[in-house]
């Protein structure tokens, strides 16, 4: 799908928009701790009035700047559907259609407004009012319209950090597997907004290559300190590297199985009121 790549490190896909390699992540010496409180947003069963089938699936996420609405692409097979566009905020019972298919570069070009493209490449599609009571998506001739930077520029210092924390926690020693046959490795850091945060995601690979036991993980830049969003044990596809992303609000979104949540990241400095 164009518009939602990622780039990998050996299978790790690294995702945000932070360049920050020095100084480097500290270990959790300062006393600094992070607190998760994790929401069920919205239940993803059905997308206007229409049921999903058992083969639907999240692909990936992208919140409004403000965390009110959530943009998902997703697939479902059985109904013949690729990469489908639909919207949920916090004032809606359900997520609502916004384009049934091939949609492909998904952005927020300014404040409640959203544009895509889809495969067949015939300019940009515009939500001036993602909030409106009747959604409306506007076509328009335009083929630039502030999109992103297609490049990510990774955060090393916060990648080693996640690369140790892992190894540690799965008694890894430099990625190698010791007396287990599942190797653990990073597969997606996202930074926040400001940098402070970030959210990686691993896996476990077995012998056969399949990738499973996906988490989350919040990391804290300054101090290193790490603490678990949520886990699941079973395959990749119920907790998706692609399908998580932070709000400018600095809140984490992700979607876990067929739901989408929010996860809110806290410091507690030792010694703090």
């Amino acid at each position: 799908m164009n518009g939602t790549r990622f780039f990998f490190l050996g299978l790790v896909i690294l995702a945000g928009a932070c360049g920050r390699d020095a100084p480097p992540v500290a270990d959790r010496s300062s006393g600094t701790s992070l607190t998760v409180h994790t929401t069920q947003r919205s239940a993803f069963q059905m997308v206007g009035g229409d049921t999903l089938s058992d083969s639907a699936q999240i692909l990936s996420i992208h919140p409004e700047q403000d965390g009110d609405a959530i943009v998902t692409l997703f697939a479902d097979p059985i109904r013949r559907v690729s990469a489908g566009l639909a919207i949920v905020d916090r004032k809606m019972a359900a997520p609502q259609l916004l384009w049934p298919d091939s949609v492909s570069n998904i952005w927020w070009p300014g404040a409640h407004t959203l544009a895509f493209t889809t495969a067949t490449g015939d300019g940009i599609r515009l939500v001036i009012d993602i909030h409106a009571a009747e959604l409306q998506v506007a076509d328009t001739s335009a083929r630039a319209l502030a999109q992103p930077a297609a490049l990510a520029v990774s955060d090393s210092a916060m990648i080693r950090r996640a690369r140790t924390y892992t190894d540690s926690v799965r008694m890894q020693v430099a990625g190698a597997p010791q007396g287990s046959a599942l190797t653990y490795a990073v597969t997606r850091l996202v930074p926040a907004a400001d940098g402070r945060l970030a959210a990686f995601h691993t896996a476990a690979r077995d012998t056969q290559g399949a990738l499973t036991n996906p988490a989350w993980y919040a990391l804290d830049r300054e101090s290193g300190a790490v603490t678990p969003i949520d886990q699941v044990t079973g395959p990749v596809a119920e907790l998706r590297p692609e399908a998580g992303q932070w709000s400018e609000s600095g809140s984490f979104f992700y979607a876990k199985g067929r739901a989408l949540w929010e996860a809110e990241v806290g410091r507690v400095t030792a010694g703090s009121p």
